[in-house]
């Protein structure tokens, strides 16, 4: 019997010194399909490998590959206790400084993300994907220039990530950068991406820089791979209305309508659009509609006080610019068209305050001097209104020739 237990026990012995030799590989087999799983974003199943992994043998790769599918699974705190184990144990690799400046970014723990982020650059100043997210950094707390110099660092280093493309065109577009945002759309519209947030941005990007022909063709484009988002129906419809294509423009703003009848900027436009076509009572009904929705939408008042003065409504009109100018008391043009209903009116000294604003704010304003020269003139200030069709000829006001010649002797432009 003490032969046969003897004999079992170094069975045993034998058994666990081989299991020992053999836990090494077993722990990279357990990594190796679990790294797998992660690149197939089945993260759950991927932790369940590199849990068993990390039992066989302790590495800071397996943690920090652990910690890559707990932020599949949008759960950052978890993954940076898994970070910082790894660089407890090799605090030399950039990418684990970067994973964990990753998942605090996300945790909007700025301070510390910004940290591991430029410790990750010092150690490997080459890791293109470290410059890209501290570029996302920046961009978050709204440092859109440091971001952009971070973007371009990135695309040098890797000008394969067409992420980091999208992401410069966006803060240049915050910069008002508009031809440099296009450009950054139009890299990834040249590859695989040419999905309809691409062709969206983009238009809206040419829309700003007025190019309406191209902001068409491209949300055109976005519109026949969403079907459902209102902003592209929108532009669409302001991309028609500036080019005169009023019937068309309409019927795109009321498709962004139909998917949202709350949108009181789609019913704006839709207004200014009745408004150029000489429609002047649908233009007011839908400068309605957006008030209604918006009590402080200044363009829709102001639209709505063009069109009561286009209909001989000056009184409806004042109202209404009167209202743009409690919202924005330096809306020069609510006040200049302010000034042009109360003359109307034969309120000409009411007219002259609001002229005289208006060319406080615009010296230049040659239309302004001419209409002050006719309130001045109706108010007795004939030397005052002389002073202002002189001045208004100077600028180029031709009308204001016959004003000097009839009331004032030579005209003299300098």
């Amino acid at each position: 019997m003490k032969k046969i237990t003897i004999i079992s026990i170094s069975v045993v012995v034998l058994v666990l010194i081989v299991l020992q030799l053999l836990r090494p590989k077993f722990a990279e087999n357990a990594y190796l399909k679990g790294k797998l799983l992660l690149d197939s974003s089945l993260y759950s199943e991927a932790i369940a490998k590199f849990d068993k992994a990390i039992w066989l043998k302790s590495k800071p790769l397996y943690f920090s590959s652990r910690g890559l599918a707990k932020i599949g699974l949008i759960k950052d705190s978890e993954a940076v206790i898994d970070f910082s184990k790894a660089i407890e144990m090799n605090p030399s690799v950039s990418e684990y400084f970067l994973n964990r400046g990753v998942s605090y970014r996300k945790l909007k723990e700025f301070d510390k993300s910004l940290a591991d982020i430029n410790k990750a650059i010092e150690l490997d100043n080459s890791n293109a994907k470290a410059f890209y997210n501290r570029g996302l950094l920046k961009a978050s707390q709204g440092q859109f220039d440091e971001a952009v110099k971070d973007y371009n660092r990135s695309i040098e280093l890797d000008g394969s990530n067409i992420e980091a493309f999208y992401s410069r065109g966006e803060s240049r577009s915050h910069l008002n950068d508009f031809m440099g945002a296009i450009s950054d759309y139009d890299k990834m519209i040249e590859g695989s991406n040419a999905n309809a947030d691409a062709y969206k941005k983009r238009g809206i990007f040419k829309f700003n820089i007025q190019d309406f022909a191209g902001a068409e063709k491209d949300l055109l484009l976005a519109s026949e791979k969403e079907k459902n988002d209102k902003e592209i129906f929108f532009y669409l419809g302001q991309s028609k209305s500036n080019q005169n294509k009023y019937d068309e423009a309409i019927e795109y703003l009321n498709k962004a309508i139909k998917i949202d009848g709350k949108y009181s900027e789609a019913y704006s436009v839709k207004g200014g659009a009745f408004l150029k076509k000489g429609d002047f009572t649908n233009a007011i009904k839908e400068f309605n509609k957006a008030i209604d929705i918006n009590s402080n939408f200044l363009k829709a008042y102001y639209g709505r006080g063009i069109a009561k003065a286009l209909m001989q409504d000056y009184r409806g009109s004042l109202v209404d610019f009167t209202r743009v100018i409690e919202i924005d008391k330096n809306f020069a043009q609510a006040y200049y068209n302010r000034a042009v209903s109360k003359a109307i009116l034969e309120d000409h000294k009411g007219a002259l305050a609001d002229y005289d604003f208006i060319i406080s704010k615009d010296p230049k304003y040659a239309e302004a001097y001419y209409n002050r020269g006719v309130s001045r003139m109706n108010t007795k200030d004939e030397k005052g209104a002389c002073e202002d069709f002189k001045k208004s000829l100077a600028l180029g006001y031709k009308p204001a020739e016959k004003m000097v010649n009839m009331y004032c002797g030579t005209p003299s432009i300098k």
